[in-house]
């Protein structure tokens, strides 16, 4: 009997997700940058910035998966007060993300951000 189990919210309860028509509109008219580690989507709009870290299957079981998204996030915060545009951010996990430091993730996004001249100079 599954009695306990009723009061559980169901698996995709989570309100703060974009839903995935979304994250397809930055994928296909966004701009993109591509890096060893990772590729970073962004589309300008004019409401407020949104930020997704997304890891595929394709970087490990759930453990990696969740790392490589919580490192991404960790990268993204620390440049967070330099970007200049404002709009849909998507980062994606590469296969090297496992391996990779926090710091070489860090530096690795702040090159995509500059390549796609969405950081500000002022530190």
């Amino acid at each position: 009997s599954s009695k306990g189990m009723s009061s559980l919210p169901p698996a995709r309860s989570r309100p703060e997700r974009s839903p995935t028509g979304a994250f397809q509109a930055v994928y296909k008219t966004g701009r993109k940058a591509v890096g060893k580690r990772a590729i970073l989507f962004f589309l300008e709009g004019d409401g407020n910035s949104g930020f997704a870290a997304v890891a595929s299957r394709k970087i490990g079981k759930a453990v990696q998966r969740n790392r490589a998204k919580r490192l991404i996030r960790e990268a993204f915060r620390t440049h967070q007060g330099r970007l200049r545009g404002r709009g849909a951010y998507i980062v994606i996990a590469r296969a090297g993300i496992s391996e990779a430091r926090s710091q070489e993730i860090a530096s690795e996004l702040e090159k995509l951000l500059t390549r796609l001249e969405l950081l500000s100079e002022n530190r």
